[in-house]
């Protein structure tokens, strides 16, 4: 399969991007690694009418480092935070939900904003930028907007991006000493979508959890926080009874009528209930170390 004829522009320049953008609104497609708008391009699934190369720009590849946080840039490929080529603000998270992303030829072309454009809710980047409570600052010739990570994704491949838009960064705050966390993708094979995904991070004081961010990605089209009641995750979070992870799934992903929603429901109970696992594990190893 081969695209549509299509206009090609390498941009020379961030500005110059996003002047094309404004000009061309929906017949422009940004394209940096391609790994997801490449094959749509194939099947004929996007038909623009041009596409606008910014690869090229360096802007988009830093990493900074700031006191709380770090800001990544667009064109940051998976294959870049699992290799450690950029600082891991997760202590090991990023780098772990990065290797589980396709095949190593994916990882090396695709990039953190583009699985966050893609607006895929089977992908790891948009669920596990929520849990963290990352900010994506977009650009556009209208100004600049910096937007939370949880509410990006509005519905299946929707997102709360315009078509004027381009994401520049994506700012990741670091998850602290007294912060654990616990992360757990099934597909059926490796390099396949999830099936289920699922992030728990706890903050802790005195060995007790003070916080914590459970979310579910591939159970709907956008991530889905899991909130559970203060009387149900407490204390050090050892225990936490299925049926309260089961009550508190259904209520987003809805009654399971059939044998394919119980299939459904019981894999995303399965998958959070093990990150949370982790995530409380990591603290007793921590407690050990010291």
């Amino acid at each position: 399969m081969k695209p549509a004829p299509v206009k090609y522009l390498a941009a020379d320049s961030l500005e110059q991007a996003v002047d094309v953008l404004a000009s061309f609104g929906d017949e422009a497609k940004l394209i940096a690694g391609g790994q997801s708008l490449v094959p749509m391009l194939n099947m004929r699934l996007a038909q623009p009418e041009v596409l606008v190369d910014i690869s090229r720009l360096a802007e988009l590849r830093d990493a900074v480092q700031g006191p709380v946080s770090v800001l990544y840039g667009a064109t940051t490929t998976h294959g870049r935070i699992e290799d450690g080529a950029v600082p891991d603000v997760g202590g090991g998270l990023l780098a772990a939900v990065a290797s589980g992303i396709g095949y190593r030829a994916v990882r090396n072309r695709g990039t953190l904003a583009g699985s966050l454009a893609h607006a895929d809710a089977s992908a790891e980047w948009p669920v596990v930028l929520a849990a963290l409570g990352a900010t994506i600052h977009v650009r556009s010739v209208r100004g600049t907007r910096e937007l939370p990570a949880a509410g990006f994704l509005r519905g299946f491949f929707t997102s709360a991006l315009e078509s004027d838009e381009v994401i520049v960064a994506v700012e990741v705050p670091v998850l602290g000493p007294d912060v654990t966390w616990g992360y757990l993708k099934f597909a059926r094979k490796d390099g396949e979508f999830a099936e289920s995904l699922a992030v728990a991070v706890l903050r802790w004081v005195d060995g007790q959890i003070a916080n914590s961010e459970l979310w579910l990605g591939a159970a709907s089209g956008i991530p889905l926080a899991v909130v559970l009641p203060e009387d149900v995750i407490h204390g050090t979070g050892e225990v936490v009874a299925r049926t309260d992870l089961v009550n508190a799934v259904s209520g987003l992903v809805g009654a399971a009528r059939t044998a394919e929603d119980r299939y459904r429901l019981n894999l995303h109970v399965t998958t959070l209930s093990r990150a949370l696992r982790q995530a409380v594990q990591r603290r007793s190893a921590h407690d050990v170390a010291v």
